[in-house]
């Protein structure tokens, strides 16, 4: 059985990574002896000749694809077009988003015969394996009528899967725009916000990564000339004995390297964060999510505004850089509490950032959207991207959300374009890493280096590369002689001389 496993297109250009999901379900293939190959279309232009050159070279048994409630649309449709090429072809999708609409997505796309419900690696290992639809767990598909199998236990002993697939992906474009890699170090978050799904996607009992093997795969990714590591953890500081033990494999081995984490400010103190900074912790993220204690409390976030406080006072003492993020229209938002919001986040001393509510499939705030005083605007899942307002309260609608943005934008000097289009947080994440510019995501995602087709060169590889480049984009010689020629010496582009010309791509 051959397997394609396609990285969907998502409107979001600030420091993509692959995902994590989709490389562990590779490597869990590989390691059972299955041939995998991926589409990344993330850090490629989307078009539908590409899905159609990879189907009829590979010819695959199974396509698989992830999505979250953004991007669904889009990944849907490539599944829908990659059945018209090949309708023998078993189209499987999984993520969050259908995890929590297994039985709904089916009966809207006929053209999708599997739902993965919550993880994915061994469900997915047990399709390929061609066991029997109805004896797989964590599922849905179609027999006759729409049947959903049991949930499958989530993975125990999280040591005994393989090491992310990484090679299956264009490694060399993702460390051309940041030099950034994603770790996960546990799964799992026992706390029960109502705007959130990673607790059904991931279970409420935290499971955990030996230490050593965490530390092994983040030196390895040194090694392959990743800079900057990102633990994509739900909630990376729940377990301090265990992040202590990371800290100190880190400092034993000497590595030196930025990283970043999400945290809750419940759940550090003094000594964790001098830890975590002596072993190269640059960022965390807090979600914070309201400057007002009666939405908190709606919330179930079970913080006080004076915890926050001091969760971020630690922080910065710590010299780490902090972030606390906001959610603008959660439950009892008014024009008062935004108010709040925005001056309890200016007087934190910290970067902070905006998304909007967007009450995704599986969150509580979804399924008793009434009880909570919430107006569901739209069903259209492309707008679900926590930058536009796709809900309202009885005071806060579109109009005072954008309020919001806009005042954001001009505290920050940020044109509408730079906010992004998944958190509004785009000049923080420019000042996480300045390796990602706009130039950089032009030629990455544009595929322009691979499309150039041979380039006349009498001397210098890379002056030529430039030099052609300049004819076509509008960006002055020297910044794109500094990009390519950083890239080229960095070993992630490639050339191949004939005679009089040179031939690019990337390694």
């Amino acid at each position: 059985m051959k397997t394609l496993l396609i990285n969907p297109p998502y409107p979001l250009s600030e420091m993509p990574t692959a995902p994590m999901g989709l490389a562990y379900i590779g490597a869990v293939l590989e390691q059972a002896g299955f041939e995998v190959e991926v589409l990344d279309l993330l850090v490629s232009k989307y078009a539908q000749e590409k899905v159609a050159r990879a189907m009829a070279a590979y010819q695959p048994d199974v396509v698989g694809i992830t999505s979250v409630t953004m991007n669904y649309p889009a990944a849907s449709e490539i599944l829908r077009y990659c059945k018209g090429l090949d309708d023998t072809v078993t189209t499987v999708i999984g993520g969050p988003h259908v995890s929590f609409r297994s039985a709904e997505t089916l009966l809207e796309a006929p053209w999708i015969d599997v739902v993965v419900r919550r993880e994915g690696e061994q469900t997915m290992l047990d399709i390929v394996s061609g066991r029997k639809l109805d004896e797989i767990a964590g599922i849905a598909f179609r027999d006759g009528d729409i049947r959903v199998t049991p949930d499958r236990p989530f993975i125990e002993r999280l040591d005994e899967l393989p090491p992310p697939a990484r090679h299956l992906f264009p490694e060399s474009k993702y460390r051309a725009l940041h030099g950034h890699c994603s770790v996960i170090t546990g799964r799992g978050c026992p706390f029960h916000c109502i705007f959130c799904v990673g607790p059904k996607m991931g279970g409420r009992k935290p499971r955990f990564r030996d230490p050593r093997l965490v530390v092994d795969e983040i030196e390895g990714l040194l090694a392959r000339g990743y800079r900057e590591v990102n633990i994509q953890d739900d909630l990376l500081t729940v377990n301090h004995r265990r992040l202590h033990a990371i800290c100190d494999q880190i400092l034993a081995r000497r590595l030196n390297f930025g990283w970043s984490a999400f945290a809750r400010v419940d759940t550090v103190n003094a000594e964790l964060l001098s830890k975590m900074k002596a072993a190269g912790c640059n960022w965390i993220s807090y979600g914070v999510e309201s400057g007002n204690q009666r939405i908190l409390d709606t919330v179930e976030k079970k913080i006080t505004l004076d915890k926050v406080r001091e969760g971020v006072r630690l922080g910065l003492e710590a010299g780490i850089n902090i972030l606390a993020s906001f959610i603008i229209g959660l439950p009892g938002e008014t024009k008062q509490t935004i108010v709040e919001t925005e001056r309890f986040a200016e007087e934190l001393g910290a970067m902070y950032g905006f998304h909007i509510l967007a009450p995704c499939p599986g969150s509580k705030v979804r399924e008793n959207a009434d009880g909570y005083g919430i107006e569901i605007l739209t069903d259209d899942w492309s707008k679900y991207d926590a930058n536009r307002a796709v809900t309202r309260t009885p005071e806060v609608g579109p109009e005072e959300v954008a309020g919001v943005l806009r005042r954001y934008r001009e505290r920050f000097g940020l044109a509408p374009s730079e906010l992004g289009e998944e958190s509004g947080e785009a000049g923080v994440q420019e000042a996480r890493s300045n390796h990602r510019s706009p130039l950089a995501w032009m030629l990455v995602e544009g595929d322009v280096i691979e499309n150039l087709g041979p380039v006349e060169s009498r001397g210098d590889p890379v002056d030529a590369l430039a030099r052609k480049l300049t004819e076509m984009l509008p960006h002055s010689y020297s910044d794109l002689r500094d990009c390519v020629g950083g890239w080229n010496a960095e070993g992630l582009l490639r050339h191949r001389v004939t005679g009089e010309t040179v031939v690019w791509n990337w390694s």
